[in-house]
Order: C-alpha cells, then sequence, then structure tokens
C-alpha cells in the first residue's frame, strides 16, 4: 500500500505534531465513517489517488513545482476515525484526507501553497473534516488555500461538521454550496482565526434540513476586518437540543446553537431578522466576541447566557450601553438605553414588553458617527479607474476631501457632490474626475527622472519606488491614511529579527498635507494576519530597505533553506541549499517585482535577504 496515495491518517499525525486533537468532535459519531489505524511507510511521491485505506475515493492528485496539488475529478473519501488506547480508556480523532496527503508532503520537503479543484469532484455523503487542520500542515507556516471550490459538488454531502475547521484558509466562498441535505454544521467554520475577509455565499445556504449549529462560526476573524454575518435567511426550525454520549463515553447535553459565535473582528455584525427557532439560544456566543451590533427577530428566545459575559480583555460586556438603531441619531437624553442582560431580558419567553417585529441593537458609540462619505475615482468619460474610498467622521463634524495623486492621471474636478461639508446620518458621496496624462517620450522620460532625483533631495532619501519589495527593518506604524496619528494608525509592526521581518509591496507613492511622503503598500509578510492588506507607511530611508537584493554581491551566504532553479522563474528545481552554504555570484536578474541571483554555475536563486545574506 504506497504511502502517498492511502493509509495517510497516521503519517499525517507523525508529520505535523499535534495534528490530530483527540475529542474535538463534540457530537454524535458520524455514520458510516471507518475505524482505522493507518500505518506509515517511506516515500517521496508526488501523484497518487485521494483513498482512504478502505480505498474509497477515486479522485487522481499530483503535486506540481509551483507548489499546487491538483485534484482531478471523482469523488472524495469520508474522514477517517482513528481509535486511540490510553488508561482513562479509548477515544477517538479524525483526519481529513486531504490534510493526511498534504502532510505527508510537507515531510517529503514539499511546501503546497494551493489546493485546486480541476475537478468535477463529488464530495462524500459524510464530509465532516474535510478540509479539517490544514493549517498544520506545511511545518506550521502558511496553510494551503483553497481554489475552485465551485467544482465541489456537495448536493448529497448530509454532514459538515468540522469541514473547514482550523483550514487557515484567509477567505472562503461557498457561494457554490447546495447544502439542501446537510443536517449538522456544527464547528463547519471553526477555528479560522486567519480569515481577513468575510466568508462569502452564505445567504446560499439551504438550512432547512440542519438540526446541529454548534461552534458553527467559533473562532471567526483575524481581529483587523470588520466581521459580518447576515443569516436572516436562515431556516433554524429544525435545530434542537442535543443529548449525546461524547468522544470519552460521558454523557453530554447542550443547546444545538451552543457557542455558535465567537467572533475576533474590529466590530461584529450579526443579522439574525427573521429566525424562527423552536428551542432557546442558550449559550449563544463566546466571552470576547466583539459584539458591536445585531438584528433580533421577534420569534427569538434569548436566555441569560445567549450574549457574551467578557470582553477580549477581561472586562465585563455586561457594562456596555446599547440603544435601537432608530434611536442613533436622536438628540433626546432620555432616549431608551439597554444593556445585554436587558435586551435578553426583553427576548426571553413570556416578556411582555417583547418586541413584534425585526429590531436592530447597536453598541452606543462615544461619539455618534455620521454616515461615511464615499469617493468615486472616474477619468473623464465616467470610467472608474480607482477603487471607492470612503471617509470616515464624527456625525456633525466637518469633512475635507483631498482629491488622490493617481498615477497616469491628472484631477480635473469635483463632478458630484462637494470636497467639503459636514456629516450627516444621510449617506453622501463625492465623485473626483481625472485626466489622463499623455505618456512621455524616452528622452522626455529620462529628462523627468534626473530632474526630479536633483530638485527633490526627499526623493533621494526614499528606499524604492512603485512596484518594488521591501521590508521593515525597524517598528514601523501602519496607517490608513497620509496623515499619520494615533487615530488614523492601523497597527505597529514591531522591530523584527531578519528572518522574520515584515514584507510589503509598494503600490502607489503620496504626500501629507504638510507634503510629506509615504508608501501605499499591500502586506505580503509569509503567514501574517494581515496579509493582503492595504495602508500608508512612512517612505524615510531608515526604516526599510529593499527586499531583494538590487545589485550583485559577489557571495551570499544561505540563512534559511532555500532551492536553486535552472531559469529565473524558479520552476524548475536543480538542487536544494542548506542553511550555511556559501555561493558565488556571476549577476543578478530582475524578475517581475523580485530579482534573483545567477550562480557561476548557471543556476538561479532567490535574491531575498530572509533567506540568504551577502558575505
Amino acid at each position: 500500500m504506497k504511502h502517498s496515495i492511502v493509509g495517510m491518517a497516521l503519517v499525517a499525525a507523525l508529520s505535523f505534531s499535534g495534528a490530530v486533537v483527540s475529542g474535538d468532535l463534540r457530537g454524535p459519531v458520524a455514520s458510516g465513517s471507518p475505524i482505522v489505524v493507518a500505518h506509515a511507510d517511506a516515500s517521496n511521491a508526488t501523484r497518487g489517488i485521494v483513498q482512504d485505506e478502505n480505498g474509497e475515493g477515486t479522485c487522481p492528485w499530483n503535486y506540481t513545482s509551483d507548489g499546487v496539488m491538483h485534484i482531478g475529478a471523482g469523488t472524495l473519501p469520508p474522514a477517517t476515525r482513528t481509535v486511540h488506547h490510553a488508561p482513562f480508556g479509548d477515544y477517538y480523532s479524525w483526519t481529513g484526507t486531504l490534510a493526511a496527503i498534504l502532510g505527508a508532503l510537507s515531510n517529503d520537503g514539499h511546501v503546497v501553497k494551493t489546493i485546486s479543484f480541476d475537478g468535477p469532484v463529488k464530495a462524500p455523503e459524510n464530509a465532516s473534516h474535510l478540509f479539517y487542520q490544514l493549517n498544520m500542515v506545511n511545518n506550521m507556516d502558511v496553510a494551503p488555500q483553497i481554489k475552485n471550490l465551485n467544482r465541489l459538488d456537495v448536493s448529497e454531502t448530509t454532514n459538515m461538521t468540522d469541514m473547514f475547521a482550523s483550514s487557515g484558509q484567509l477567505a472562503i466562498d461557498v457561494s457554490s454550496f447546495d447544502t439542501s441535505k446537510v443536517t449538522s454544521m456544527q464547528e463547519m467554520f471553526d477555528g479560522n482565526n486567519n480569515l481577513t475577509s468575510n466568508i462569502v455565499g452564505l445567504d446560499h445556504f439551504d438550512t432547512s434540513q440542519v438540526t446541529d449549529m454548534g461552534k458553527m462560526f467559533n473562532e471567526i476573524g483575524d481581529g483587523y476586518h470588520d466581521v459580518k454575518l447576515d443569516l436572516s435567511h436562515f431556516d433554524v426550525s429544525k435545530v434542537h437540543h442535543m443529548d449525546y454520549v461524547d468522544d470519552y463515553g460521558d454523557n453530554v447535553s447542550r443547546s444545538g446553537f451552543d457557542k455558535m459565535f465567537y467572533l475576533n473582528g474590529k466590530t461584529v455584525t450579526i443579522d439574525l431578522s427573521g429566525w424562527k427557532p423552536q428551542v432557546p439560544l442558550d449559550n449563544l456566543m463566546g466571552d470576547g466576541t466583539h459584539l458591536s451590533k445585531i438584528t433580533l427577530s421577534p420569534d427569538i428566545n434569548l436566555t441569560d447566557t445567549s450574549f457574551p459575559q467578557k470582553n477580549s480583555d477581561g472586562t465585563s460586556a455586561l457594562d456596555q450601553k446599547w440603544e435601537n438603531i432608530r434611536d442613533l441619531y436622536s438628540a433626546d437624553p432620555n432616549k431608551k438605553t439597554y444593556n445585554l442582560t436587558d435586551i435578553a431580558t426583553l427576548y426571553q419567553q413570556g416578556s411582555l414588553d417583547k418586541p413584534t417585529t425585526d429590531e436592530t441593537y447597536v453598541m452606543e458609540p462615544d461619539v455618534t458617527p455620521g454616515n461615511p462619505v464615499t469617493i468615486h475615482y472616474v477619468d473623464q468619460d465616467g470610467k472608474t479607474i480607482q477603487a471607492d474610498t470612503q471617509l470616515p467622521g464624527d456625525l456633525g463634524a466637518t469633512y475635507t476631501v483631498k482629491p488622490a495623486t493617481i498615477a497616469g492621471y491628472h484631477y480635473v474636478k469635483a463632478t458630484d457632490g462637494s470636497l467639503t461639508g459636514t456629516y450627516t446620518s444621510d449617506p453622501q458621496s463625492v465623485t473626483l474626475t481625472y485626466k489622463a496624462v499623455p505618456k512621455p517620450s524616452p528622452s522626455e522620460s529620462s529628462s523627468s527622472s534626473d530632474s526630479a532625483n536633483t530638485k527633490d533631495p526627499d526623493q533621494v532619501k526614499m528606499v524604492a519606488k512603485k512596484d518594488r519589495a521591501i521590508t521593515a527593518v525597524k517598528k514601523l506604524g501602519f496607517y490608513h491614511t497620509t496623515e499619520f496619528s494615533r487615530k488614523t494608525r492601523q497597527y505597529y509592526y514591531a522591530k523584527q529579527k531578519r528572518t522574520l521581518r515584515p514584507q510589503f509591496v509598494i503600490t502607489g507613492v503620496a504626500r501629507s498635507k504638510s507634503g510629506f511622503k509615504r508608501y501605499l503598500v499591500r502586506d505580503v509578510t509569509p503567514g501574517s494576519k494581515r496579509y493582503g492588506m492595504t495602508g500608508y507607511m512612512t517612505a524615510k530611508r531608515a526604516f526599510t530597505v529593499h527586499t531583494y537584493y538590487q545589485h550583485a554581491p559577489k557571495q551570499v551566504k544561505v540563512i534559511q533553506g532555500t532551492n536553486a532553479y535552472r531559469d529565473k522563474a524558479l520552476k524548475k528545481h536543480v538542487r536544494h541549499l542548506k542553511r550555511g552554504t556559501v555561493l558565488r555570484v556571476k549577476k543578478l536578474v530582475r524578475y517581475h517585482l523580485t530579482t534573483r541571483l545567477v550562480l557561476n554555475d548557471g543556476s538561479y536563486v532567490t535574491s531575498n535577504k530572509e533567506k540568504v545574506i551577502e558575505k
């Protein structure tokens, strides 16, 4: 039996220590799941069939040098349930076959960046743990990201327990999923604290047969984006109280909504309008959920433990003031306010004051916000040339729109809305019109460049220009706008040792009101929770360096294991280079936003300063 094709459960457990966590499944044992103990044997295969030890599964797979695991047409097997014998009694754990294969590839030195469904691929009836613990492969580095989920057919699936649990995804799009036969969504998205955006496609879910939603959205969000869950269309009429024997033989009793939400976002919005549950929403949210807005239907029955009791910093969440969103802009000093206990009491069974319509409650802000001003950027034909931005502010405060500098365009005028005004409770927008700048001839371009370098000393002090990769070498602020302040700061990047320094790509250069130059950058730090986020940072030379060498050093030393390749695209692998290896460099060549070092033997290696250092 080949290691790379079947019998992978124990391999995964050995490949990434702790990947198989005992007692994780808290619901009843899923039917049709084989109880097996796998055996590992050594291999270095990069292709096979996605099968379990019983021979279930027909999808061919192959790993390519660009870090992609391709999965072809066929049917996936169910997860493997492994029995463990311990002094206190037997218990079991689960291993998804995909995670097991990836764990073995990682053990053989292959880093899988992407799982691509090249399908069509049929999910099993029991699709529990399908992408379970992908965040444990690649030696705990960036989890492989799932691509082409629209080619995964889940129309016959009934069990989605832990389907994406701890999968390490930055984004999840399940808009193609047919969930009409699913009965369990317990812990379906649990543990995805790398998500940098909201789950897409939940509005398409058919939950009419679902009986268990416990921990469905437990530990969701990276803490830096606003988490929004619109579940207003969810049919929760069959979700009920759960009584069962757990993994250790103990009798367990819990709500089918038990800790359904534990959300980590800058703000958290949950919409439960239209819900008609048949049981109380007991223990609905875990402590630490940063709840800031919630919409409730009149058919919801809340209990004393439905809302979080503590904030993430340990302070009481019950002391915060809330109000009905209809009163948000009211100047009445006697308007009704609530705490979370008041809201729960209002929605308890038998409450005489229970609302009869859907109602939305918001945490009372220190200062009432105005409706943000939306800024549109168009050319003279009305075509969008840059993504819309929003300018937030307090109700009644004055706003000023400063036209952004856009490469290749000159600002003309505001064709809709006003550049200055006052924030109101109503939405406002401003449309800025730009004119395309004719491209200069090569001689004019050279002259212009020389002039900028001689007349603008600030430009000379900058490390890099647009479309270059840079690395932070000092503590560095990351801001929403070119005006740096505590209010506009998104995050502080701490000073790190060389191999852990934050990395960015410059997407533009702008100036503050005082004329200081700023980089507009995108975070591209591998494994960062802020990966893909954009913001402004200082352009001062002392804070950043080029991520890649811009000159050809005579020789370099490998400080993190890397590879040599036959081409500058780094696709045709030649050999692995261990830490400490000294390499003689022939020349440097540029490749897209990066550079490569050409060695004396003609092979290519990265010039990333986190991988190699000049000797």
